[in-house]
C-alpha cells in the first residue's frame, strides 16, 4: 500500500513539475512575443493581428480601411461591376459628405484589449480557448440613407414601379380591365447587410445587387365583376373640385374649379376587401397626385414673416406679415372619396392657414441693443456659393424671433431649389455627376450658431460638418444645415423679441441679434484639437462633363481630427436661482482626401487646370454636361 501512494505522489508531483515548465514556457513567450503584441488568434476577418504591437496593429487596419475608401465599393449586377465612391464629392464643402468612416483606432484597441487584459493570465485564457481564433468586428458609420442614394444614382434603372389594375371606358364607352403591372426595385436591405458583413471583416468583396419584385396592390382578378356596378358608380356627369378662398366676401372671393370627366375619373377607382365583400371607391393616391400636379400650385400661398430693419437706432417695419393657405392632400382626398361615394359631384376643397399675425408688433418692441454678434469669413468662395450665402442671409433677414420661440434656421430657409433662387454646384454621386442646390447655406448655419452662442441662447439643434472646412476655423464652431436635416436650432428664452440682422462686408458675414439685455454672461472656451489624422491621397475622377484634360478640383485636403469647447451662460440679473448654462460641443471630422475632376468629353469649360502635388488614383465617371 505504501509503494501505491509513493507512487501516485511521484505522478502527481511529476505532473506538477510539468505543468510548471510547460507555465515557464509559456510565461516565457508571452513575455517575448506577447507581453505588449496582440494575443493568438486575433483576427478581423481574414487579417492576422497576432503578434503584432498596438501601433502595427493601428496602421495595419488604418492601411486596409483607406484601400477600402480609396477603391469604393464594388458592385455587380448582370455582368456590370460598378465602383462606388465611399464619399459624395462636391466643389462647395457644404455638399460633401462621407457616406462610411472607420473607427480604426478603437477597432485597434479593441485587438490588443485594454490594460486589465495585459496580464499573463488573460494570455493564457487566449491561447485556451476552443476556438482556435477571436474574430473582431471593424468599427464603422455607415450613412444607410447616404449609401441608398449612391445605389439609385449608379443603378437607378433597376428601380421600376408598380401599377394597379384599373378601370377605362373604351371608344365604345364600355368597361374595360387594364391589368396590373409588377414592378421591381433594389433589394437595399440585403444590398446593407452584405456591405456591412464586407466592413466588419474589412473584405472588399464584390457586393451582388438584387432586386425584388413589388406587387401592385390591385390585381385585375380583384376588379372582374364590378364592371357594371363601376360604370353605375362613374355616371355621366364631371367631378367638380371648387375652391372659393373667402365664402363670405363674395365680392373679394377667389373662385377655382377643376372638371374631372367621367373616362379620368373612371381610372381612379379602386377595390378593397372586406368580410368577402368587395367595395369600390376612389384611390385616395391617384386623388393626391392630380391635387398635386393641378391645384396646390394655384391654391397654397406662402405666409409672408413681417421684417424689420434698424434705422437711426430704432426698430421700423418694411414688410407686413401676412398669412398663408396650405391644401392638406391627406384630409381632401378622404373628403372628396367620402362625398363621391355619396353621390355627391360637386366637392368644395378646404386649407388650412399657416403662419401667425401678431397685432402687438405695431406696438413697442422693446429692442434697443445689441445682444450678440456671430462672423465667419468666406473668401476664396466661387460665385454660385456667394449667391446662395447672400440668398440664404435675406431669407433670415429682419426676422423676429418671439420670446419662447425656438428658432428653426431650416424652417426658415425653406425650399432651397433654382426656383427659389439658389444656384447648383457639381456634385459627384456614385459613378455619377449631378448637380445640387443650396452649396454655402451652411456659412449661414455657422454664423447663426455662433450669433446664438454669442448672445448665450439655449442650442436645441447643431451638427457640426463631416470633415474640417476652411471657411469654418476654428475646427469645432462649425454648424452644417441641409434640408431637412441636420439643421441649426435655438431657443429665446430671453423674455423679450430677438430681431435678426445680417451685414456682409466684403468676404465677412455677420449676425447681429438685436434685443434687450437682461444681465446674462455666454462665454466659450478656446477650441482644443487633438487626434490629429492625415487624409488619403488625391483622387482622379474621369468625366465627360468637363473638356478634355480640363481638371478641376473639389475642397483641398484636410486633416481630419477631434474638438470641442465648453459654453457657459450665468444669469445674474435674472434669478438667483437660475443654474448655469453649461454644455461641451464636440466635433469630429473624418480626414477628407483632394478629388479632381479630369474632363474626358467635349464639354466647353472655363475651369482652370490645377496641378496635384500628391501621388493620385483614378476612377471613371459619367454623367450628362450641366447647364447652368
Amino acid at each position: 500500500m505504501k509503494v501505491h501512494k509513493n507512487l501516485a505522489l511521484i505522478i502527481i508531483l511529476s505532473a506538477l513539475f510539468v505543468l510548471l515548465i510547460i507555465l515557464g514556457a509559456l510565461y516565457l513567450n508571452w513575455q517575448n512575443n506577447y507581453n505588449n503584441k496582440v494575443y493568438p488568434g486575433v483576427k478581423i476577418g481574414k487579417i492576422n493581428l497576432e503578434k503584432l504591437t498596438f501601433s502595427q496593429a493601428e496602421e495595419l487596419i488604418k492601411a486596409q480601411t483607406e484601400k477600402i475608401q480609396e477603391d469604393g465599393f464594388k458592385i455587380k449586377n448582370g455582368e456590370k461591376i460598378i465602383n462606388i465612391s465611399t464619399e459624395i464629392f462636391s466643389f462647395d464643402s457644404d455638399l460633401s459628405a462621407p457616406t462610411l468612416s472607420f473607427n480604426y483606432l478603437e477597432t485597434a484597441q479593441a485587438a490588443y484589449g485594454e490594460k486589465t487584459d495585459r496580464t499573463f493570465i488573460k494570455y493564457l485564457l487566449s491561447i485556451l480557448k476552443l476556438s482556435g481564433s477571436t474574430n473582431i468586428k471593424m468599427g464603422y458609420d455607415l450613412d444607410e440613407n447616404k449609401l441608398k442614394d449612391l445605389l439609385n444614382s449608379s443603378l437607378g434603372e433597376l428601380n421600376i414601379e408598380s401599377s394597379n389594375a384599373y378601370f377605362v371606358f373604351d371608344k365604345n364607352s364600355q368597361i374595360k380591365i387594364i391589368p396590373e403591372k409588377l414592378g421591381k426595385e433594389i433589394n437595399y436591405d440585403q444590398a446593407i447587410t452584405d456591405l456591412k458583413n464586407n466592413l466588419d471583416n474589412l473584405s472588399d468583396s464584390i457586393i451582388n445587387i438584387k432586386t425584388k419584385t413589388k406587387y401592385p396592390e390591385i390585381a385585375a382578378k380583384d376588379l372582374s365583376g364590378l364592371a357594371a356596378e363601376a360604370k353605375t358608380k362613374i355616371g355621366t356627369e364631371n367631378l367638380i373640385l371648387t375652391f372659393q378662398e373667402d365664402t363670405n366676401n363674395a365680392t373679394s372671393s377667389e373662385n377655382l374649379s377643376w372638371t374631372i370627366k367621367p373616362d379620368k375619373l373612371i381610372t381612379w377607382l379602386s377595390v378593397s376587401k372586406l368580410n368577402g365583400n368587395y367595395t369600390l371607391s376612389l384611390e385616395n393616391e391617384k386623388i393626391k397626385q392630380y391635387l398635386t400636379l393641378n391645384v396646390i400650385d394655384k391654391v397654397n400661398r406662402e405666409a409672408v414673416l413681417p421684417r424689420f430693419e434698424i434705422k437711426n437706432n430704432k426698430v421700423s417695419s418694411w414688410q407686413e406679415g401676412g398669412r398663408g393657405r396650405h391644401l392638406d392632400l391627406d384630409e381632401n382626398a378622404q373628403q372628396i372619396n367620402e362625398k363621391f361615394i355619396k353621390n355627391e359631384r360637386t366637392i368644395f376643397l378646404t386649407t388650412k392657414e399657416t403662419g401667425e399675425i401678431d397685432s402687438s408688433l405695431t406696438n413697442e418692441l422693446n429692442i434697443n441693443e445689441v445682444i450678440g454678434t456671430g462672423y465667419s469669413d468666406f473668401s476664396g468662395s466661387p460665385s454660385n456659393r456667394i449667391k446662395n450665402i447672400q440668398v440664404g442671409a435675406a431669407a433670415a433677414q429682419g426676422l423676429l424671433i418671439k420670446p419662447g420661440e425656438e428658432f428653426s434656421l431650416v424652417k426658415v430657409l425653406g425650399d432651397v431649389s433654382k426656383e427659389t433662387g439658389y444656384f447648383p454646384e457639381l456634385v459627384i454621386k456614385g459613378d455619377k455627376t449631378v448637380p445640387e442646390y443650396g452649396g454655402g447655406l451652411c456659412q449661414i448655419g455657422t454664423t447663426l450658431f455662433r450669433a446664438a452662442l454669442a448672445s448665450g441662447l439655449p442650442i436645441t439643434s447643431r451638427q457640426n460638418h463631416s470633415y474640417r472646412v476652411s471657411y469654418y476655423e476654428p475646427a469645432g464652431t462649425d454648424a452644417a444645415v441641409y434640408i431637412p436635416n441636420p439643421d441649426v436650432r435655438f431657443i429665446n428664452d430671453t423674455g423679450n423679441y430677438i430681431l435678426i440682422q445680417v451685414r456682409i462686408v466684403k468676404t465677412k458675414i455677420y449676425f447681429d441679434f438685436w434685443g434687450t439685455k437682461d444681465g446674462r454672461i455666454a462665454t466659450t472656451t478656446t477650441p482644443v484639437i487633438y487626434n490629429i489624422t492625415k487624409p488619403a491621397p488625391t483622387k482622379l475622377v474621369e468625366t465627360s462633363d468637363l473638356a478634355l484634360g480640363v481638371k478641376k478640383c473639389t475642397e483641398h485636403a484636410h486633416n481630419g481630427a477631434d474638438a470641442y469647447f465648453d459654453y457657459k451662460v450665468t444669469y445674474s440679473n435674472i434669478a438667483t436661482t437660475t443654474p448655469p448654462l453649461e454644455r461641451r460641443f464636440k466635433s469630429h471630422y473624418v480626414p477628407w482626401q483632394e478629388v479632381c475632376l479630369i474632363g474626358t468629353g467635349t464639354a466647353t469649360s472655363s475651369t482652370e487646370k490645377i496641378s496635384s502635388t500628391t501621388p493620385p488614383t483614378t476612377i471613371k465617371s459619367t454623367g450628362s454636361p450641366i447647364k447652368n
